[in-house]
């Protein structure tokens, strides 16, 4: 295993030979608008190299880190050679043993599950605890902030049968002494914000998730343009999502860390992701694997990006989509949206020790997928959200950014292809 991140040699080759074969048309081509990796770049786009590390970003220590390890070297190398990397991540749900059920109708130990996470992190400890979730819409805004290891499963396959969701907006009103949970407390705000607009906030290492789905079911057209309503956050590392369902419009999952300096891991395997506007978002380390992005019209207002990275300049990796496939709701118009665009956070700009700058210039790589006729052929890359910055794969640019607002030279994008098709 810990040969394998170093993007070389046997193992990086075999890779690359697996990765070949996937795509159900041609491959798109290579251009200043639509970048390429080559096959030296490709080989450092990997699971392994991006779940390679952790901690800060200027004091990275070495963890391989494989979601997927179950049996050994044996079952590694077949899933290496065959490039799946989604065997049964989390496990066989019919064999786990509950220490707590949430039962809408009272049949379990719990009613809520915001009930069931509070015991988990009163019971402590270092060991794994199991929460069956029973067939139901849980409604309620959910927050796991720290404690022993959480794993969170439906014992249906069908991932709609449970459906834990809210209806907050980042400019939902609140008293300003309302404390919202232990993850979002937003005291002296008289709106919930970005982060406090999610219906379940995953800040804790280690949670996983498997067989559910996680909405945001707020309403958009009923306010004004530009309202974040996010279904998931995660801030935590080491984070497994399979099987599961993220449903919203804006900003539906953000992907994200407890501070501007650390790798936060997550891997999300054959999961379901729909949004109408940067759907995707924020600065955790993150790979999908298997996933759908579904991209839905949104009326009278801006829309049609799937990913908005924010890692600064400083990270390493960022977001990884593999074997995929991006699709719409047949509503929008062929080449009137986006695979993604940064998201030049005016407070995502991170100070080294040295005092150095690192702007906020979010990483995302597209390998190895299939990509619906929704998205632009020639310009997949829209301009930066937040500051309009304009995209460019070989020339920096100078923008207004920053307050107060500053000439500011940003590095040219890192948003890259490698071996896509198009969906015919």
């Amino acid at each position: 295993m810990n040969t394998l991140h170093l993007g070389g040699g046997l193992l990086a080759a075999a890779l690359l030979g697996a990765c070949a074969s996937v795509g159900q048309a041609p491959e798109v081509p290579g251009t200043a608008t639509r970048p390429q990796l080559t096959a030296g770049q490709a080989a450092l786009a990997t699971p392994a190299v991006y779940f390679a590390q952790m901690g800060s970003v200027e004091e990275l220590k070495t963890d391989p880190w494989d979601p997927v390890e179950r049996n050994g070297v044996t079952d590694f190398l077949r899933r290496f050679f065959s490039w799946d990397w989604s065997r049964n991540e989390i496990g066989d749900v019919t064999g786990f043993k509950p220490a707590y059920t949430v039962a809408a109708d009272g049949s379990g130990t719990h009613k809520t599950l915001q009930s069931a996470l509070d015991a988990a992190v009163a019971k402590g400890g270092s060991d794994r605890v199991y929460i069956l979730v029973k067939p139901g819409i849980y409604r309620g805004q959910t927050c796991l902030k720290g404690g022993p290891p959480v794993t969170l499963y439906g014992l249906d396959g069908d991932a709609s049968k449970v459906v834990i969701v809210d209806n907050k907006s980042n400019g939902t009103p609140k008293p300003k002494e309302l404390v919202l949970n232990a993850c979002e407390g937003r005291s002296g705000a008289d709106s919930y914000g970005t982060s406090g607009s999610t219906t379940f906030m995953a800040y804790a290492d280690g949670f996983q998730a498997k067989n559910l789905t996680f909405s945001n079911d707020f309403d958009e057209s009923s306010a004004s343009r530009g309202l974040q309503a996010v279904a998931v956050t995660t801030r935590g590392d080491k984070q497994i999502y399979e099987n599961v369902r993220f449903l919203g419009n804006q900003d539906t999952l953000q992907v994200s860390s407890s501070n501007l300096s650390l790798l936060a891991r997550a891997y999300f395997s054959k999961v379901y992701i729909e949004g109408d506007t940067d759907y995707v978002f924020g600065r955790g380390i993150a790979v999908f694997d298997q996933a759908e992005f579904k991209s839905l019209a949104r009326e009278g207002s801006e829309g049609g990006y799937v990913f908005a990275p924010s890692h600064a300049q400083i990270f390493p990796v960022g977001f990884l989509a593999v074997n995929s496939k991006f699709t719409s709701d047949g509503k929008l118009p062929a080449g009137g949206s986006y695979l993604g665009r940064p998201w030049d956070d005016s407070s995502g700009t991170y100070t080294a020790k040295d005092g150095s700058k690192h702007l906020p210039n979010g990483l995302v790589v597209v390998r190895d997928s299939v990509i619906g006729a929704h998205i632009s052929v020639t310009e997949p890359w829209a301009p930066g959200a937040g500051t309009k910055r304009p995209y460019s794969s070989t020339t920096p640019q100078t923008i207004q950014f920053g307050n107060p607002k500053a000439a500011t030279t940003f590095p040219v994008n890192r948003h890259f292809e490698y071996r896509n098709s198009t969906l015919k």
